[in-house]
């Protein structure tokens, strides 16, 4: 979907007449993964690909992002598809991945991440543990990932099935949620879905692929 994507940063910089009231009010941005496709993250992969080089397709990504108005807070963190650890929490992503990018407005985190935005707590999660909540819990479809983050949300764990989806085994849980959030935001799943659940606004973003 790269011309509407094209089409959304210029809808950013005011190049849109569309809306663009709203689009100078908008202050930050957050990527919950997955960032680029990745290489080899499922059979056959490499035939789907339209640019089969890790590197390239991190820089195509950056490229894109250095055309958000510097004026908006961009806040990037990885996915089951990117080139960092698998296994969650995910860390930051490397030097070696983002080469010589740097932008005072864009900030790196891990998967998952706490992001306190004037005030309003934001708790951001790839996902990837929808896949093992949707195929356990009656009542969750990937056609309403809203209702999977509920679930995952009442259980206070981002991967809340033992053995669902892999887990670093640490001494703190860092996909432990000990802080309600205003936002719970995911992606994952491909699919847009929002809820409010007791004053938590649950939404997944969908993607751009």
């Amino acid at each position: 979907m790269e011309k509407k994507f094209t089409q959304m940063i210029k809808w950013l910089n005011g190049e849109v007449d569309y809306r663009k009231e709203l689009a100078q009010k908008i202050k930050y941005i957050i990527m919950a993964g997955d960032l680029v496709d990745g290489i080899g993250i499922y059979p056959n992969q490499e035939k789907e690909l339209t640019m089969p080089d890790i590197y390239k397709q991190y820089a195509v990504l950056f490229n894109f992002i250095s055309m958000i108005p510097d004026y908006i807070h961009v806040f990037v963190l990885a996915g089951n598809h990117d080139a960092v650890q698998s296994t969650e929490p995910q860390p930051k992503l490397t030097k070696e991945l983002i080469g010589d990018f740097k932008m005072e407005n864009v900030h790196l985190v891990t998967n998952p991440s706490y992001i306190t935005l004037n005030g309003i707590k934001v708790l951001a999660y790839h996902g990837t543990s929808l896949d093992s909540v949707i195929q356990a819990i009656p009542g969750c479809s990937y056609a309403k990932p809203e209702m999977a983050m509920v679930e995952i949300l009442k259980r206070r764990h981002l991967s809340p099935i033992y053995g669902g989806n892999k887990v670093l085994p640490t001494r703190r849980d860092s996909l432990v949620i000990d802080e309600i959030p205003d936002i719970l935001h995911m992606g994952h799943v491909h699919k847009n879905g929002d809820i409010n659940y007791h004053g938590t606004l649950v939404l997944n973003s969908g993607t751009w692929q």
